[in-house]
């Protein structure tokens, strides 16, 4: 028989004895990594974090006693007025609202950016806990306050920081819409507050349509680079989801809602209540607009109490200026307060 050359099949089916070990095998589908909350971000991002944030909530809480401590003061000084106590209780269920609407609008708003589901009552709570920040000056406290949370709902401070810029466009459109609207339904008596605005009032609101349907409609990836560059968006898409500014009008109308109650807890009829709740819900956005005063203390107060003086006179408007600005301090610390006692709750899990 003649000699075969060796083949694999000759090999014996065991390594010898002294063979180096075998490499371990790859699998083609690696394993998931199992399901669970966001890691947290260590190193310098995370001392900041834990160093500014306590410092940030002292800020904010002086300044929202010194506010208190003003509201005080004017309310001393002021002409003595029939307040109705119920209706001061029940424009507090309007803003309470408000903030569960608002932030559950920012959680809209970081899906269509990440393309990921966003953890809703935890985006809530940030989102809360933020709004304090509006009393620190500058404003530069909100978005830096929810830039420090991100890795608590699972997204990047770029991202959170992009999700600003597109809510406080929605935020600020939408609202003027809503706002301007309300008073042309005001009448005559509100004529004063209507001329004083209404020179700019339809470019103005025609610009801001223009870019809402732009963000609603464009694709990021055909967005100007500059914006592209600033806004870092990430796949493809609109900027800004078509259910935003809806979630922002219902937020506007909770300002309207709560600006009735006020009004007609100052003695306002019914006609004179609804036509000034729009003053309610331009006042938060000029307040915010004014950078250089914490949580737009003045600036709400004086648009407010001018632009309904006509309809309740000087006192009046004062008092209900007052009682807005009272009322929504005492929300904001609430809420406050319900967000931290929510998400220590969920660490403890």
């Amino acid at each position: 028989m003649k000699d075969r050359s060796a083949s694999l099949a000759d090999l014996p089916s065991t390594p010898p004895t002294g063979a180096p070990p075998a490499p371990p095998t790859i699998s083609a589908n690696p394993p998931e990594p199992a399901p669970g909350p966001p890691q947290r971000i260590g190193g310098p991002l995370a001392r900041v974090r834990t160093a500014l944030r306590p410092i940030m909530v002292v800020v904010a809480a002086l300044f929202i006693g010194l506010a208190a401590r003003d509201l005080a003061r004017r309310w001393e000084s002021g002409a003595p007025i029939d307040i109705r106590p119920a209706f001061v209780a029940l424009s507090v269920l309007p803003l309470a609202l408000g903030l569960v609407v608002l932030g559950l609008a920012w959680a809209f708003i970081l899906e269509e950016l990440t393309g990921r589901p966003i953890p809703r009552w935890p985006a809530i709570a940030l989102h809360i806990e933020s709004q304090a920040a509006r009393y620190i000056p500058g404003k530069v406290g909100v978005p830096l306050f929810r830039m420090l949370g991100a890795p608590r709902i699972g997204t990047t401070s770029a991202e959170v920081g992009s999700s600003f810029a597109i809510e406080f466009t929605s935020f600020i459109a939408v609202g003027a819409m809503v706002g301007f609207g309300l008073l042309a339904a005001g009448g005559e008596q509100f004529a004063g507050a209507n001329a004083l605005i209404g020179r700019w009032r339809l470019p103005v609101l025609l610009a801001l349509g223009a870019v809402l349907v732009a963000l609603m409609t464009v694709d990021r990836a055909r967005a100007p680079e500059r914006v592209r560059k600033l806004l870092a968006p990430e796949g493809r898409g609109p900027l800004m989801p078509a259910r935003l500014p809806l979630v922002h009008a219902v937020y506007s109308l909770t300002w309207a809602a709560h600006g009735a109650c006020a009004a007609l807890a100052v003695g306002a009829t019914p006609g004179a209540a609804l036509g000034g709740s729009g003053l309610f819900v331009l006042a938060p956005i000029a307040g915010f607009l004014a950078m250089a005063t914490p949580g737009g203390i003045g600036v709400r107060e004086a648009l407010i109490s001018v632009g309904l003086a006509p309809a309740v006179g000087p006192a009046a408007a004062l008092g209900a200026a007052l009682i807005s600005r009272a009322t929504s301090l005492a929300v904001d610390v609430g809420g406050l307060l319900i967000a931290r006692l929510l998400c220590r709750r969920a660490a403890h899990r």
